[in-house]
């Protein structure tokens, strides 16, 4: 009976052993846990701006099938003239939706871009008979700028242009919806194109454009045109493609590499003071025409990812290299980086609360600050109870990280050369129009000899 007794009182203690160890174990997980890097930090480090879409004046009216009525009435080329008036309603309407859908616009841009191309390169091979019965004036709006003015160019150049811009600002558009979505991957996929767009843009088509002999004045065109803002938002979209690799690895289950993520935050954050220095050594005229709000949350941007590269340093410090002091030291920083700066030139983050644009950022920077202070107070027990490492006062430059990694890329974008259409005019109208300018040249020879 004793030996029974001794028996059951073996198995509650081992049963009331095992619920303890159980307990504990759910404790430390549940601490663990608390400590992870929050989703505050991977909505906070995927927070990108999301541009307008150019629009085309809808108040003008104009016509590629009236303009060649007379010069495109080949069968091709009449086919050619409206299926561009189409296609280009097609686009404007797409721009100019009450809710834009970013995939029509890229769908529409990419339609209408070969049929202007391919009008354009035709006037270009036949000068001589590239007259037109009514006149082409393109008229767009820009979606980068503060002001709604439009800007007219009777080039079909510039329209050109525009399209183009529509479709990467559309690819851009895309991206920033797949991020809020949480497809991070997709989303770096679709930056990846929006900065190839902006590459050949600045690289190709826009310095071709300004070395076409006529004198055109930046401030006439939207900055959509501009080579070095093109060559800016190529920049740009790069940086925000490697935001969606950094949120493609903190989405993934388990502990990511954290030295890896300190690395290419601080390459995001050099990626976007290269842009802001870009714009303002090359394009400064441009640069005070965007909207005022885009560069506040670059600069947001710019503190937010030096502090979470410092974060994630800290966290490779603490978990993988086993130097607490300096991790502290690390993580300290990363709290002091991402607090409300005091003035514009002191370290720290804009105010979100006065700029309205970013204020539904005031929560998850909450969050991740408390985040951040709380783990901070648990490594500074620790290292208090059971490391007794010296904590610096700043972490030493030698312990530092030297360089960030850049791995923003540009998907390669190509325009094909079209073939031309025939632009003709009937014989008996180019007799009378020989005629017409013998008769013009007479009359100057008679107004030089008069004179």
């Amino acid at each position: 009976q004793s030996v029974t007794s001794f028996l059951f009182l073996l198995i509650a203690v081992s049963y009331s052993i095992k619920k303890t160890i159980r307990i504990m174990y759910d404790e430390i997980k549940n601490q663990k846990e608390k400590l992870d890097h929050p989703d505050s930090a991977i909505r906070l480090s995927s927070a990108v701006h999301r541009f307008q879409m150019p629009n085309i004046n809808s108040q003008r009216k104009l016509s590629f099938a009236r303009s060649f009525s007379t010069t495109g009435r080949h069968e091709k080329t009449r086919k050619l003239m409206l299926n561009a008036d189409t296609s280009r309603k097609n686009l404007m309407e797409a721009v100019s939706a009450a809710k834009v859908s970013h995939e029509r616009v890229v769908a529409d841009s990419r339609r209408y871009r070969p049929l202007i191309n391919q009008i354009l390169v035709s006037c270009k091979v036949q000068p001589e008979m590239a007259m037109l019965d009514e006149r082409l004036v393109f008229d767009w709006l820009s979606g980068l700028e503060r002001s709604k003015d439009p800007f007219k160019s009777e080039a079909m150049m510039y329209d050109l242009v525009m399209c183009i811009a529509c479709e990467g600002l559309g690819k851009a558009g895309v991206a920033t919806e797949s991020s809020i979505a949480g497809e991070f991957a997709a989303a770096n996929r679709e930056y990846a194109a929006a900065a190839g767009v902006f590459e050949f843009l600045a690289d190709e088509y826009l310095p071709k454009w300004a070395a076409r002999g006529s004198q055109v004045d930046d401030s006439s065109l939207p900055v959509e045109c501009s080579v070095e803002t093109a060559k800016g938002l190529s920049m740009l979209f790069k940086a925000n493609g490697q935001q969606m690799a950094v949120a493609t690895v903190l989405i993934k289950p388990g502990t990511p590499n954290y030295s890896l993520l300190a690395k290419l935050c601080l390459g995001i954050a050099d990626q976007l003071e290269a842009f802001v220095t870009w714009m303002r050594d090359n394009a400064f005229k441009q640069m005070t025409r965007l909207e005022k709000d885009f560069f506040t949350l670059v600069t947001f941007q710019i503190q937010l990812q030096k502090s979470l590269s410092c974060y994630f340093h800290a966290r490779s410090l603490w978990e993988e290299k086993q130097e607490y002091g300096l991790a502290i030291a690390s993580l300290s920083e990363a709290t002091v980086s991402i607090r409300t700066r005091a003035s514009e030139a002191a370290i720290g983050v804009p105010d979100v609360l006065k700029i309205p644009s970013l204020r539904s950022l005031k929560k998850d920077l909450d969050d991740l600050r408390a985040h951040m202070a709380l783990l901070l107070e648990t490594w500074e027990k620790d290292n208090s109870a059971v490391y007794f490492e010296a904590v610096p006062r700043s972490v030493p430059e030698d312990k530092r990280l030297q360089a960030g990694i850049s791995i923003g890329k540009a998907e390669k974008y190509h325009v094909k050369d079209p073939d031309p259409v025939l632009l003709s005019l009937a014989e008996e109208m180019l007799q009378r129009s020989d005629s017409d300018l013998a008769r013009e040249l007479q009359e100057k020879l008679n107004a030089g000899l008069e004179s």
